[in-house]
């Protein structure tokens, strides 16, 4: 019978250890599982900004067919050409724009010298090009619109040179300025060759 006990009594506390090693040994936890399965999307692209197109000049260096010697107080033959030729197939912007001819005599000055005849033009369609005298020594070119597919041309001519009996000896300065909308960057070059050369009379 004593022995019964003994054994009843250690059975309890055998018992009583293995409940107090189970509340005081440390758990461990297992993640809960996810409601959802998100995917791993790859990194998102570093975006950077578009490239700038930095438009180059309109025209080429612009063609001149001279109308030769004027005589001071004379004017010159209808023979003036002007020729200016896009410098790539999409140099001039689908839009209006315009540039000016301004004309000066030897010494800078613009008051002696004009233009004479009436600007006749041509060029593609595509272009809406005119050409109207807006001052005695100024010619303006304006244009519509452009193709942007294919390298364009326009010419002008109908015009003369006229020079007063003041104006100064030597070769007629012909510069292009005033550039507005699609033809605002200019040509290569702006000073242009010289449309004629003034001379003195006999």
């Amino acid at each position: 019978m004593f022995r019964a006990v003994v054994a009843l009594v250690l059975l309890g506390g055998l018992a009583l250890a293995v409940m107090v090693a189970v509340v005081l040994l440390p758990r461990s936890v297992e993640p809960l599982p996810s409601a959802s399965t998100t995917a791993s999307l790859p990194a998102s692209p570093v975006l950077t900004a578009a490239p700038t197109h930095n438009p180059g000049p309109v025209f080429a260096p612009p063609g001149v067919v001279s109308v030769g010697m004027i005589e001071r107080g004379s004017r010159s033959g209808e023979t003036l050409v002007l020729q200016f030729l896009e410098s790539a197939a999409d140099a001039i912007p689908d839009a209006p724009g315009s540039f000016r001819v301004t004309l000066t005599d030897h010494a800078g000055d613009g008051t002696t010298v004009a233009f004479v005849g009436t600007p006749t033009v041509v060029a593609p369609d595509s272009l809406g090009a005119t050409a109207t005298l807006v001052a005695p020594n100024v010619l303006m070119v304006s244009t519509l619109a452009s193709d942007q597919l294919n390298v364009e041309l326009m010419t002008v001519s109908g015009l003369g040179i006229e020079a007063s009996s003041t104006a100064a000896l030597g070769s007629v300065g012909a510069e292009l300025n005033g550039f507005t909308g699609s033809m605002v960057t200019g040509a290569e070059a702006n000073i242009l060759a010289s449309p004629g050369s003034i001379t003195a009379r006999p």
